[in-house]
């Protein structure tokens, strides 16, 4: 039986192609953690300010809501291969220039800054590029197999990431953080340059950039969609943020020191793990929306339960299952996209969904001002009680659409 369910993922990694693209994805999630907490000490040890530290994060994501929907366009018009292989070599080419500011004394906050928000640009890139490749690679039938283990390999890389951060910081400084980044686009580059070509007629040319830059009417008026974006909307307001909120939880009630704060952190990454292989092995096209849907409500509820009694003991089962949870929706989030939009939408599609995403910023605001005026147990049931009221509604809707037509027949068959 094992044997049967691991066909489909035994054939992914046959292929040249989706060997290629798991292996830009695992060493760019280990460059992103690895930035990420390099970049944290570097930042607070030249500013000693956490104010200025915490405005990186914020630096990060902006380019979902301010060029997510850009960068869709771009890969609805132009060659994927081209756009993730010169995406790749840019921020290799940036990488050698902050190894060469950090090796001589040169670097500022300013070029930290800038050099966080062209990473936040390429992560931005990362879901209608290169996962999009990997669709396209797997096909509708592999395509939760293949996009639940390349998700997979990123919550690994966010427990390896940090833990190399660390590490390299105190042996070789911030400017070996940067050599090793360097590097790794540059492999990435390679990667990228030996894919398969596309075929001329799935690149979605033909059309006038400006023409690219129009949310298509198909997606404005798609209450399917509209109900998908609305999920989106759900998990950033509510549990992304309260996952963020796990170190001060930590602190705040439990008293722990550093290690163990660490330690807490990581348990939502070892649970995604578990659950995106879960989605790689038994998802499927038809399972899509099942697990997107359920990710929030699993997670929502488990954290009112947590909010009933909360004890590092209760804390630590919670966080596993947010983790799993947290990774059926997101393992699944760029496959349902990708299957509810025709072809020359899907890169404006994945546009309209990073501005979605993009809305994790408020949802930050909003969870650092709950745990700042209210006990934790009162913020987190605020949080999971709006979640979970807006997740039934959003839940309501999809369940009595109209499916009197062909097309709205064959799009519920599928979820």
């Amino acid at each position: 039986m094992i044997r049967t369910m691991l066909g489909p993922v035994r054939g992914l990694f046959e292929s040249g192609d989706y060997r290629r693209l798991w292996v830009a994805g695992a060493l760019t999630g280990i460059t992103r953690w690895l930035e990420f907490i390099a970049l944290g000490i570097y930042a607070y040890e030249l500013t000693k300010s956490p104010p200025l530290v915490a405005l990186l994060a914020l630096i990060r994501m902006s380019p979902y809501a301010i060029l997510g929907f850009f960068v869709g366009a771009l890969a609805d018009r132009y060659d994927r291969k081209s756009l993730l292989a010169a995406s790749t070599l840019l921020l290799a080419v940036a990488s050698i220039g902050m190894t060469v500011l950090m090796a001589t004394g040169n670097a500022s906050y300013e070029a930290v800054a800038a050099a966080t928000f062209l990473s936040g640009v390429f992560w931005t890139i990362d879901m209608p590029v290169r996962r999009r490749l990997i669709a396209d690679v797997a096909g509708p039938e592999r395509i939760a197999t293949a996009l639940g283990f390349d998700n997979a390999t990123t919550y690994a890389t966010r427990a390896i990431g940090p833990l190399l951060g660390g590490a390299t910081y105190q042996l070789l400084g911030i400017e070996g953080i940067y050599a090793l980044i360097a590097v790794s686009y540059l492999v990435c580059t390679e990667m990228a340059v030996r894919l398969t070509p596309a075929p001329p007629a799935s690149r979605g040319e033909g059309k006038g950039l400006l023409a690219a830059l129009s949310i298509p009417k198909e997606l404005i008026f798609n209450r399917r969609f509209g109900v998908i974006m609305g999920i989106t909307l759900v998990h950033n307001l509510c549990c992304f943020p309260f996952l963020t909120m796990v170190p001060v939880i930590s602190q705040k009630d439990f008293g722990l020191t550093p290690f163990f704060v660490g330690a807490m952190s990581a348990l939502e990454g070892v649970g995604g793990t578990l659950g995106a292989m879960l989605v790689g092995v038994a998802g499927s096209e038809r399972s899509l929306f099942r697990f997107y849907f359920m990710g929030p409500v699993v997670l929502l509820i488990v954290l009112l339960l947590l909010s009933l009694h909360l004890t590092v003991p209760t804390a630590i089962v919670a966080l596993l299952v947010m983790g799993a949870a947290v990774a059926c929706f997101s393992a699944t989030q760029y496959a349902l996209v990708h299957v509810s939009t025709p072809p020359e939408h899907r890169g404006r599609a994945t546009g309209v969904l990073s501005f979605f995403i993009g809305s994790s910023m408020l949802g930050h605001y909003i969870a650092g001002q709950l745990f700042g005026n209210f006990a934790s147990p009162d913020a987190m049931r605020i949080i999971g009680v709006g979640g979970l009221v807006a997740m039934a509604i959003l839940g309501a809707i999809w369940v009595t659409m109209p499916r009197g037509t062909a097309e709205a027949a064959k799009a519920a068959a599928r979820y």
